[in-house]
């Protein structure tokens, strides 16, 4: 299943970059430097996405989960 979603993700990122090359780059007016380069704010944007995901899930590993027994560790003074 994850690899499916991941052949989806970068099929839709190569599709928008094709798009970025045909449609947006006769029309651009330039301001940065890489902007010149075709394609590169839609991988800029599926990296910020990917990014966002892995950290949200890193975080949520360290921080946010406990174990099963969490709440039946006190359960030896009672």
């Amino acid at each position: 299943m994850k690899r499916k979603w991941l052949l989806v993700s970068i099929a839709t990122l190569i599709i928008f970059i094709i798009l970025d090359v045909l449609v947006v780059m006769g029309h651009a007016h330039f301001a940065f430097p890489w902007s010149h380069i075709p394609g590169f704010f839609s991988f800029f944007g599926f990296l910020g996405c990917l990014a966002i995901i892995y950290g949200a899930k890193l975080l949520g590993h360290l921080w946010l989960q406990r174990g099963e027994d969490y709440y039946d560790k006190d359960d030896e003074h009672e």
